[in-house]
């Protein structure tokens, strides 16, 4: 693979990131409510500090996808993402362990929506896959070396 397209295929998988992240938080932050709930489904936290997290959460989402996107301190936007990620598939077998079925809220704030972990954990592995990918390798498309 030729450098050029390397520093291009990088920022194609930043900018997809990053879009990821804002979309996924645009429902969070409209409702937080909605959002409380299926974080109190985890069952991982008290009800105010899981009101708490569903203020914050959504919000730190939101503004990584935002310097993903427009490519401004992307380094650190992809270890929060890719710190997010190592979490929520922890956090899913953690449930799977204990043998809760619990709807992640990632994309949809339907508490009732049936989990699928397999499904869940090959998707946030794959973000997991693009985070590490932005925070690794270069992107500064000026510099063809």
């Amino acid at each position: 693979m030729s450098p050029l397209f390397g520093k291009k295929l990088t920022v194609c998988v930043r900018i997809g990131l990053g879009a990821v992240f804002l979309v996924s938080s645009m429902a969070k932050i409209a409702d937080p409510s909605a959002f409380a709930a299926i974080v109190a489904n985890y069952q991982l936290v008290n009800p105010p500090l899981a009101t708490l997290t569903a203020i914050i959460l959504p919000w730190i989402e939101a503004l990584c996808g935002v310097a993903l996107v427009f490519g401004r301190y992307e380094k650190g936007a992809a270890l929060l993402v890719s710190l997010m990620m190592v979490a929520f598939i922890g956090i899913g077998f953690f449930n799977v362990y204990r043998g809760l079925d619990i709807a992640c809220g990632c994309f949809s704030l339907s508490a009732r929506e049936p989990s699928n972990i397999a499904m869940n954990t090959l998707r946030d592995l794959a973000i997991l896959a693009a985070g590490i990918w932005v925070l690794t390798k270069p992107n500064n498309l000026s510099h063809t070396a």
